[in-house]
């Protein structure tokens, strides 16, 4: 049954999100926003039987600034259906609950694959990287942009103010990391109180940015790093909204490593070639860090590896070295 969905929102990542997610559910489903692209009234009767409209609350009325368009206000009002917000009482986009209110069953629109896919629990992942900052946001760049097709992706920057990304200012300049970081020891804190310290960044990563100073995760010490893990380690686990989160976990003792990231669903170590010593090297490190993970695993992976194209290649550890593609 072909029918068009109209999403009413002015943020194109929250809208490319939110189309991912529901066209996975619903393939047969015209999706479109008219803040956002060029359509005719008449598109949506042209591909389907019916239409149904979304919206983000925030976006309509005084308190956003900007008055609705007249074609929205015409679709809001001409909707068979009422339109359906596309944010919870918490202020956040929750696409399970979208889909739930907008009554159409999916299970003979798509794909039980998809389906199962796309309600799936997030996943909480680790880089530590040993490269350089611009070496390590291509990394990202190349091998984490499926992270951010959930409902929330966030990401942490366990590092030196002076190893942050030049091009990204989410939270920077308010040092918001630092407060996160000191919140999180609160009994009062919520895993969802962590949204309340980000903003989204370039890669669509929701983010509090970097520390006021430039040592605060360190002086504010691993274990308060280990909190917010754990609050994150929640936020993932939520069977409501799929959430995403990845960490960069750079300039700790090898000590603190393997505790930090234990409960952590992958680790990626990354250095920026292949080289027999550091391999060596680094073999200790992956050794305790496998050790300590209570259901994850950690990898092995180098920066200048072909056209970034993501393909781990893990290394043994403990006298074990297997071939390029192997497990640890």
């Amino acid at each position: 049954m072909a029918f068009s969905i109209k999403i009413y929102e002015k943020d194109k990542y929250v809208y490319a999100l939110m189309k991912a997610r529901i066209g996975s559910l619903y393939p047969e489903a015209y999706i479109t926003d008219p803040y956002l692209e060029e359509r005719t009234d008449t598109d949506g009767d042209m591909f389907g039987e019916f239409t149904k409209v979304l919206y983000n609350p925030k976006q309509f009325g005084e308190d956003f600034g900007l008055e609705p368009p007249e074609e929205a206000i015409r679709s809001l009002q001409e909707c068979l259906d009422r339109p359906v917000p596309t944010l919870d009482p918490d202020g956040l986009v929750n696409c399970r609950n979208v889909c739930k209110a907008l009554g159409i069953d999916p299970s003979q629109e798509g794909d039980p694959h998809l389906i199962a896919e796309a309600s799936s629990r997030g996943r909480l992942e680790v880089l530590i990287p040993f490269v350089y900052i611009s070496d390590r946001e291509n990394y990202i760049k190349n091998n984490y942009g499926d992270m951010t097709d959930a409902d929330l992706s966030l990401r942490l920057d366990f590092t030196s103010r002076l190893r942050v990304p030049e091009d990204d200012g989410a939270g920077i300049s308010s040092g918001n990391m630092t407060g996160l970081l000191e919140a999180c020891v609160s009994r009062r804190f919520e895993p969802d109180d962590v949204l309340k310290y980000c903003s989204r960044n370039g890669m669509g990563f929701l983010t509090p940015g970097t520390t006021k100073g430039d040592d605060d995760v360190y002086d504010l010490g691993s274990a308060k790093c280990r909190i917010l893990l754990d609050k994150c380690r929640q936020l993932v686990s939520d069977e409501n909204r799929k959430i995403n989160v990845l960490a960069i976990a750079e300039g700790f003792r090898s000590a603190e490593l393997p505790l930090l990231v234990s409960e952590c669903d992958k680790v990626t170590v990354l250095f920026s070639g292949r080289d027999r010593n550091e391999e060596t090297a680094a073999s200790g490190l992956i050794s305790s860090i496998s050790k300590a993970l209570t259901h994850g695993e950690v990898v092995l992976d180098y920066a200048d590896a072909g056209s970034f194209e993501g393909k781990i290649k893990p290394m043994l550890t403990d006298g074990n070295q297997e071939a390029d593609g192997a497990a640890v």
